[in-house]
């Protein structure tokens, strides 16, 4: 079962094609499969992205101690840092983005885990998604009374 992972947007964001000869971080419209998701966000245009393994799983690492193939971890790093900066990107033209996560078959399951993040912060301190977990992405800080998980 493959992790994925949805971006909203008040505007349209750049379709970044998947190129199975140069695996790498990509984006695509939702397909009719994944239309459900759109029920997490509240923002219009919503996509799909994906990890140099095509899902959302190359995006994760360090989850817990020992669970790392050292030799795949510089591409997740890579894939990672990719969309922390189609994120900052984002955030050039609204104040706010938002990322759903959640594991392939979920897209409609309510989310267990909110919280909100700068772009930056993808990098460092969350280096995966927690299954069926809404972000706000932003680089202002947190508006007064705002609850996070």
């Amino acid at each position: 079962m493959c992790m994925m992972v949805y971006v909203a947007s008040d505007y349209p964001l750049p379709i970044l094609a998947w190129d199975q000869d140069n695996p790498r971080f990509h984006t695509a419209d939702l397909s009719k499969q994944h239309e459900p998701v759109r029920r997490h966000f509240s923002k219009p245009c919503v996509y799909y992205v994906g990890s140099h393994e095509r899902c959302g799983c190359g995006f994760q690492w360090g989850e817990s101690e020992g669970d790392e193939d050292q030799d795949d971890l510089p591409a997740k790093q890579e894939s990672r840092r990719r969309l922390a900066e189609f994120l900052a990107g984002a955030l050039q033209e609204q104040p706010t983005v938002e990322v759903y996560s959640c594991w392939d078959g979920d897209q409609a399951a309510p989310a267990d885990h909110n919280d909100r993040v700068r772009p930056a912060e993808l990098l460092e301190r969350r280096t995966y998604f927690c299954e069926r977990e809404l972000l706000v992405v932003s680089e202002l800080p947190a508006e007064p009374g705002a609850a996070a998980d």
